[in-house]
């Protein structure tokens, strides 16, 4: 009985005179094949009785073969696909067979993420648990839809019978909206780091709620809340949500004193302070930061010494001290500006940080996290926001820490936690910047090489995949990818993941939604495989017409 290898083809072009699709070639010949194809393509549509048209497709093994529709059996290729052979497409059924193996959406691990671009019946299915313990990425440019995409992958992780953890840290806070009713029915938090990243009516109500702050609290975070596109004209139905986020204390104030010196401070903030400066400014602002900071660098930045550096740098309300090259700087209205946006700006947040006291019931600290990570009798969503990405990438190294130590000594493997890192090439730079930037990238790498052993896993997005660091992208084993314009990015990408350039073609073409995914354990099948994602805006309504 012959069997049949089965293959996954993608058209690449027409070939209008020669095997290769090459248009070079005498001028007349080639713009009279031209406009023959359209006319080859309608006439010849049920029955071929030309063969100077040709399809030129690029196929690529599944491994795997069938003996014929009588015995359908999936089992691992025997023979070769052979030139000149007959090439018959698939069944949905059939098609879905190939794609996910055993597996079963029936199955608590297993989750849909998305259906096949060419054929709508065909879910695609993946095991969370290998794509959570394995890592995963997301890489796509500026408007491909890698939020919304990242938001149906929580919603779908969530839905599972299992008690998954899922921590997601939100630099620019953007998943509010797109993660609200997760936050609302998933034992959700939304935990900002001091409390300055919530707007002062937000920040009085949380702090201490009264009827009489709520309206303004509701008011002034709908308006500030960033929507997709396509929900910025339902942002009214949003306010029984956030009145509800408000009213359930889902928002709650991380306080933490951080302990570090002037030196580490000066290490994060300084590039900021010289952006954009010729060497003669730059040597300017090192000698005001000698003659400022010089004597207090092994010192830990308190507010009273915070306060103490804004006063020579004379914007204090009290000019302590007139030091010549202080004077020198705010001379020059240029470096005066970049002092007073960066390095004032910075210092007046620590001088202030004691100034504000957190009432009890609105703090979460970091035990209260730990315990809710390990409690194996429900589901978490964790969303950490914050006005300064410094504190986010501190707060990403204790947390991943802290939670690494403590299941290890204790040896515990569950429940799974998810760690999301959005904006991903802020965390995990090739050449990190600052201590911050230091200190993520040394526990995100931490988490996947020996995260797996205690039941952490990593996921990433980022739109810039050539910032990243390399070493970290190797232990991705599924991965997300839309377009990428930039050559150099989607070289990072292909090196890391060993794909040809050629798989990247059909990405080109992609609508937002579409990604080609990858993984060399989670899904049923070691190709890329084009999907279709699940607009996570339309259940955001649904949520918000039922609220």
């Amino acid at each position: 009985m012959e069997c049949s290898p089965i293959i996954e083809c993608n058209p690449k072009a027409l070939a209008l005179g020669t095997d290769s699709g090459d248009l070079k070639g005498f001028p007349g010949f080639v713009m009279q094949a031209a406009k023959s194809a359209s006319a080859d393509w309608t006439e010849q549509e049920s029955e071929s009785y030309e063969d100077t048209t040709k399809i030129i497709c690029n196929a690529i093994p599944t491994n795997k073969e069938f003996k014929d529709e009588h015995n359908p059996n999936i089992l691992p290729e025997s023979t070769m696909g052979m030139v000149g052979k007959d090439v018959r497409l698939l069944s949905s059924k059939m098609t879905e067979r190939v794609f996910n193996g055993d597996l079963k959406i029936s199955n608590k691990n297993v989750i849909s993420v998305g259906h096949l671009i060419r054929d709508k019946n065909v879910d695609i299915l993946v095991n969370m648990e290998d794509m959570i313990k394995t890592h995963f990425g997301v890489f796509g440019f500026t408007g491909v839809g890698k939020s919304n995409l990242m938001s149906t992958l929580v919603s779908n992780l969530l839905s599972t019978e299992q008690n998954l953890k899922i921590v997601l840290f939100d630099l620019l806070d953007e998943y509010t909206g797109l993660l609200i009713d997760q936050i609302l029915k998933n034992n959700g938090k939304i935990v900002c780091l001091g409390e300055k990243t919530l707007m002062k009516p937000v920040f009085d109500y949380v702090n201490n709620p009264s009827p009489d702050k709520l309206e303004s609290a509701v008011k002034i975070f709908l308006k500030n809340i960033l929507l997709p596109k396509g929900l910025k004209e339902e942002k009214d139905k949003f306010k029984p949500s956030i009145e509800k986020l408000l009213k359930n204390e889902k928002i709650k104030i991380f306080e933490k004193g951080f302990s570090r010196t002037v030196e580490d401070f000066l290490t994060e903030v300084w590039s900021d302070v010289e952006e954009k400066f010729g060497s003669t400014k730059k040597g300017k602002l090192r000698e005001m930061k000698n003659e400022v900071f010089g004597k207090n660098l092994k010192d830990e930045l308190t507010p009273e010494l915070a306060k103490d550096f804004m006063n020579k740098l004379g914007f204090g309300k009290d000019i302590l001290v007139f030091l010549s090259s202080v004077q020198d700087v705010k001379k020059d209205t240029e470096m005066n500006d970049r002092v007073r946006y960066t390095l004032v700006a910075a210092l007046k947040q620590i001088a202030e940080r004691s100034e504000i006291e957190i009432s009890k019931h609105a703090k979460i600290g970091m035990e209260e996290i730990i315990e809710g990570l390990n409690d194996e009798d429900k589901k978490s969503l964790y969303l950490i926001i914050s006005h300064d990405s410094h504190e986010v990438r501190r707060f990403a190294n204790d947390l991943g820490r802290y939670l690494f130590i403590n299941r290890r000594i204790s040896g515990r493997i569950s429940p799974l936690v998810l760690c999301i890192f959005d904006e991903a090439d802020q965390f995990i730079p090739g050449t990190p910047r600052s201590e911050s930037e230091q200190l993520s990238k040394y526990i995100i790498e931490t988490l996947t090489r020996r995260g797996r052993k205690f039941g952490i896993g990593v996921g990433i997005a980022t739109q810039r995949s050539s910032y990243l660091d390399t070493n970290i992208m190797g232990q991705l084993h599924t991965y997300f990818i839309s377009k990428l314009p930039r050559q150099y990015d989607r070289n990072v990408v292909g090196e890391a993941f060993s794909l040809d350039p050629d798989q990247f073609i059909q990405t080109f073409k992609f609508q937002p939604g579409q990604w080609l995914l990858v993984s060399h354990q989670a899904a049923g099948i070691e190709i890329p495989i084009p999907i279709r994602v699940l607009n996570a805006e339309n259940r955001i309504k649904e949520c918000l017409s039922s609220s």
